[in-house]
């Protein structure tokens, strides 16, 4: 199975979430409880611990791509 990226294209910059295997369709579960002002924002927990926060508003005024990691 191939590993997929969403790419976040924003105005402020172009912003990429690694998708674990097995992970996509949870992701795109917390991608449309953002986008549907059900959830706040999707949280991502780095390799070395680090969390990366990507606001619902900043995902709603965005262009999201699901695609293959190169």
């Amino acid at each position: 199975m191939e590993t997929k990226i969403i790419k976040i294209t924003h105005i402020t910059g172009t912003y990429t979430i690694e998708v674990p295997e097995g992970k996509l369709n949870e992701m795109k579960s917390q991608l449309d409880k953002c986008l549907n002002d059900e959830q706040g924002a999707i949280v991502v927990k780095g390799e070395d611990g680090d969390q990366f926060v990507y606001p619902a508003d900043l995902l709603k005024n965005s262009f999201i791509a699901i695609v293959d990691r190169e």
